[in-house]
């Protein structure tokens, strides 16, 4: 085999990704990894010519068997609990993940008590501890009270997984705590006394920035240095993931990379033989590992650091394919699950493109160049490979995750990761002379802390940049796989070369693929058909619909919001409205519309608006009650839009709303009689009703009695074949409208286990008995209806598509 650990790596990897998808039992996977482990023994020994192929098959089983064992193991008898309220016994075992208003814990449990009843348990446990200062460490007993829960799988196409990413760390609940009153420290010590000495010199070491740096940039040299991520503002995570440098914000292979080249560079400044180099440094390179966290990153710079330091020690030549794969296999070995983790996609796709692609991006750089470049010309030529390099094999785990692609990342990588080794280095000496003489400290970091001003300059001036970030629908796996595909074309043509037949060829049809290429890029995001879609987002106890036209165009009625959100500015339109848009590729909202000035329908409302170009907000007229009156963060909103140019419209019934000459789109409410002041705000809901082709919609808001009956005494056609039903299906829904309506198809946005009781039993009895097929967002997730004006189809975000049977007109 050319560079078997490659190859057995590959087939290692091939066994997670077989065991992901058929959910082998452990027990026959451990059983066909066993037989086929002797058969190549066996084979090794009779001197088999097919032992080559045995062993391959040998790796694939070891790779299905350790991810379906750990898989497996992580099972607890805790999820029996969940949706309960108990107390839980339990031992720290990681470092906590401070943040400003909560404190994340990863448990051991030993114990839970519930009914007075006490049992012994097992199995790790996600503590989420608010309303408390207090911090406890790695090693103490807690005991604690509180609501144990499971995450909710993903409501909404492609959403972010919460569930699964907690189970495949080997965590199937969360325990829910609130308040001093519901932890008590029950006892210390730690199982592992190197993690908790290396804890406990990180927390000395941060207590520098921490008393000499303003808070927002202590929490960025904190996670620069050491890895500690939570405190970092939103705001500037935002603008690093935007111009491409977000992997600067926590310890990573560059800050690994400049740790171990600044230990080497130490050591033998004090005279140390470079014999006694790779001993010396392996205790401090897996001290700072365990300090900063091992993430992915980290433990894959940390393994091939040492195995290169090493290989060194031992006389070895260096085989970079070989070492990368080693590292992959050696962390996939102590947990298969990494293998779909973002930072480990991302690490190891950077690295193999710097270490392959580099070298081939330098050799085109230098021949733009009639002369031999200079070494300053040569040494710029070479960073500037290395940062495209990274940047163009990461391209597709980005846009997979975050669904952008920075245009910018190529010369904010180029002066960020000289300012990220001065402010590394600043941080770590603050850090020591802290130990002795915390003041010391202070006069390092008087000069960190301009240092961080200019680097926060720095990116915010590339973030403002026009076209900085193009953001993309999350791409097809056959999309990514050509991209890649056409980088090893790259690498093999530029080390092969070429026939002169060859040349021509590639010469000629260059062109040609580069304008096919940049046809599927443009037709990608909007591709789809002739088709109304209509997005029933699931954003919990509230209300969010997408509308996206034949011609391309895109209606947001009302934004979701959770409680506080209008406070916080953080919750449905940051963390499920915005991400769900980017994904399916809509950047623009021609239309907003905010049925009324609730929190639950217009809370996300104010990021959208700064994230988001809107053409035209269309709103309520209604002013409300001293009761219910406008609250001051609706009217700021309104305000900001009106900063930002856009135009802001009050309607009412029978104005139309012109977003496609194909679809109809009609204001029924509110009327003359209803939606004025003395009102309260549901009532003043505006209702809107959509017709393309032979079908129609009609979305209520939260319309109650008062504006129904005033529907019907009106005598607007209400006939539609999918009904939004009002107010998250309270109790507030009057039969004669659901005989107007007669709808095909009901669909309720309302949240998990509510307070409120919706939907309300009475609702879901007369929707019933009027025929209708009822969708609710917390049961089913987002519920999309597409329709050529002929067919309706419906696709939940839960259980995948399906026909809705209502008749093709």
């Amino acid at each position: 085999m050319d560079r078997p650990l490659v190859l057995l790596t590959a087939f290692y990897i091939a066994g997670i990704l077989f065991g992901e998808l058929t959910g082998f039992k452990a027990s026959v996977a451990l059983a066909l990894a066993f037989f086929c482990f002797f058969t190549a023994v066996a084979g090794y020994l009779w001197a088999w010519k097919a032992n080559g192929r045995i062993i391959l098959a040998l790796f694939l089983l070891l790779g299905l068997a350790v991810s379906r064992v750990w898989a497996e193991g992580s099972e607890t008898p805790l999820a029996g609990y969940a949706g309960q309220r108990v107390v839980l016994v339990g031992r720290v075992a990681a470092e906590p993940d401070v943040r400003r208003d909560k404190v994340f814990y990863l448990l051991k449990a030993q114990e839970i008590i519930r009914g007075g009843e006490r049992r012994a348990v097992h199995g790790a446990v996600r503590l989420d501890l608010s309303g408390t200062p207090q911090v406890y460490g790695y090693g103490d007993l807690l005991k604690v009270s509180g609501l144990l829960t499971r995450p909710e799988p993903p409501g909404n196409p492609g959403e972010f997984n919460y569930r699964r990413y907690l189970e495949r760390q080997g965590i199937k609940v969360i325990l829910l705590a609130r308040g001093n009153g519901a932890v008590q420290k029950a006892g210390s010590g730690a199982e592992n006394p190197v993690l908790a000495a290396a804890l406990q010199v990180k927390q000395k070491l941060s207590a520098a920035a921490t008393a000499y740096l303003k808070p927002s940039h202590a929490a960025l040299l904190n996670g620069i240095v050491f890895g500690t991520q939570g405190l970092i503002e939103k705001e500037t995570r935002e603008a690093f993931t935007a111009t491409g440098v977000v992997h600067i914000l926590s310890v990573s292979g560059l800050h690994v990379g400049i740790v171990t080249a600044g230990l080497i560079g130490l050591l033998r400044f004090f005279g140390l033989p470079p014999g006694a180099t790779a001993p010396a440094a392996t205790p401090v390179l897996l001290f700072y590992a365990l300090m900063t966290g091992l993430n992915p990153a980290v433990m894959r710079s940390t393994v091939m650091a040492l195995l290169l330091l090493w290989a060194h020690h031992l006389g070895r030549d260096r085989d970079w394919p070989a070492t990368l794969a080693l590292a992959a296999l050696i962390i996939l070995l102590w947990n298969p699950f990494l293998l779909f983790h973002p930072g480990f996609q991302l690490s190891f796709a950077a690295t193999w493109g710097i270490l392959h692609l580099g070298p081939v991006l330098s050799g085109l750089l230098e021949g733009l160049f009639k002369r031999p470049p200079g070494v300053l010309c040569k040494t710029l030529i070479q960073g500037l490979a290395v940062s495209l390099a990274a940047q163009l094999a990461t391209v597709p785990p980005v846009a997979w995750y975050y669904n952008l692609v920075s245009l910018v990342s190529v010369p904010a990588n180029l002066i960020a990761v000289p300012l990220v080794g001065l402010v590394q280095f600043l941080g770590i000496a603050a850090a020591a002379l802290g130990l002795l003489w915390l003041p010391l400290a202070g006069l390092v970091n008087a000069c960190t802390g301009v240092v961080l001003e200019l680097f926060l300059a720095l990116i915010s001036f590339f973030q403002r940049l026009p076209g900085a970030v193009v953001y993309l629908p999350t791409p097809p796996v056959l999309l990514a796989a050509a991209w890649y595909g056409g980088l090893l074309a790259l690498i093999r043509v530029r080390k092969a070369g070429l026939s002169a037949g060859a040349a021509r060829l590639v010469k000629g049809w260059a062109p040609a693929g580069a304008a096919l290429a940049a046809a599927l890029l443009i037709w990608w995001p909007w591709g789809g058909g002739h088709k109304l879609a209509v997005h029933f987002l699931d954003v919990g106890q509230g209300d969010s619909i997408l509308l996206q036209t034949p011609g391309g165009r895109n209606m947001l009625i009302d934004t979701g919001g959770r409680k506080d959100e209008f406070l916080t500015g953080t919750g449905a339109g940051d963390q499920v409205v915005a991400p769900y848009l980017r994904k399916i590729g809509v950047n623009r909202l021609d239309v907003l519309v905010l049925t009324h000035p609730h929190e639950d329908h217009c809370g996300g409302a104010a990021y959208l608006v700064k994230n988001f170009p809107v053409g035209l907000a269309v709103v309520s007229p209604a002013e409300g009650t001293a009761k219910d009156a406008v609250p001051a963060a609706y009217a700021a909103l309104i305000k900001e839009m009106g900063r930002r140019g856009v135009p802001v419209q009050a309607a009412a019934a029978g104005d139309v709303i012109r977003l496609d000459p194909d679809v109809d789109i009609e204001v029924l409410s509110p009327g003359a009689a209803a939606g004025g002041k003395g009102t309260e705000f549901n009532d003043g809901s505006l209702v809107l009703k959509v017709i393309y082709g032979l079908h129609s919609f009609i979305l209520t808001g939260d319309i109650e009695l008062e504006s129904q009956r005033e529907l019907i005494q009106r005598g607007v056609d209400l006939a539609a074949d999918v009904m939004k039903v009002p107010h998250h299906g309270s109790r507030s829904l009057l039969p004669e409208l659901v005989e107007q309506v007669r709808p095909g198809m009901a669909v309720i946005s309302v949240g998990a286990h509510n307070t409120f009781g919706h939907p309300a039993p009475y609702a879901l009895d007369l929707l019933g008995r009027a025929g209708a097929r009822i969708y609710r967002t917390d049961q089913d997730g987002a519920v999309i209806v597409e329709t050529d004006g002929n067919r309706l189809e419906v696709k939940t975000g839960k259980s995948g598509q399906e026909d809705t049977g209502l008749p093709e007109k």
